[in-house]
């Protein structure tokens, strides 16, 4: 008996050192500093989606194409109804667009979302308050051209039309674009 309950013991105590060593291996990789999604340097693509929300006057600035947002610092978010971070993100995006947008940054949403769960994009749009900037569904053809593979992905393209910046995070977004606009207003 006295066997059996120390193999228990011994046992037990191997399944807390394995499950703090996962603890401890997840709470380390959680710290790396994320790597971008693409590339800096990447141009601007064209914007292909099966069709466009938000995109009437005097909520957008018309058709999204990348002739008319080249010339233009341009934020895309690519992004997806059942990712649980992308709908927890669009506030905060929403407060950005409310503070970059009247500076001249466009802003354009891309989600793999297609016209079969359109219905739900819609209302999903209509319940985050401020959430009036440009989106693209069935956007699938862009996201796969630049291997957009985690999500949410954001990234700033530069007056040039090149990528400036990509993350899968908001936390730097501001500091970017008050850098890109201070950047324009130079002619940088």
């Amino acid at each position: 008996m006295e066997s059996t309950n120390s193999q228990q013991k011994k046992s037990h105590w191997f399944e807390l050192l394995v499950l703090a060593s996962l603890l401890g291996l997840l709470v380390w990789s959680a710290r790396r500093p994320p790597v971008p999604p693409i590339e800096g340097g990447m141009p601007l693509p064209e914007m292909m989606a099966e069709g466009w929300l938000n995109t009437e006057e005097p909520l957008s600035r018309g058709p999204v194409s990348r002739e008319r947002l080249l010339g233009k610092i341009v934020v895309v978010d690519f992004w997806f109804l059942g990712c649980p971070p992308c709908r927890a993100a669009m506030p905060e995006l929403a407060k950005l667009y409310e503070k970059y947008a009247p500076l001249g940054v466009e802003f354009v949403g891309l989600t793999t979302d297609t016209s079969a769960n359109l219905e739900s994009v819609q209302q999903f749009i209509a319940s985050v308050p401020g959430f009036d900037w440009p989106v693209g569904y069935g956007s699938y053809p862009t996201h796969e051209m630049l291997g957009i593979s985690s999500y949410p992905t954001l990234i700033v393209f530069g007056v040039d039309g090149t990528a400036i910046w990509s993350s899968n995070y908001l936390d730097e977004l501001a500091e970017v674009l008050d850098e890109a606009l201070m950047r324009e207003s130079r002619g940088l």
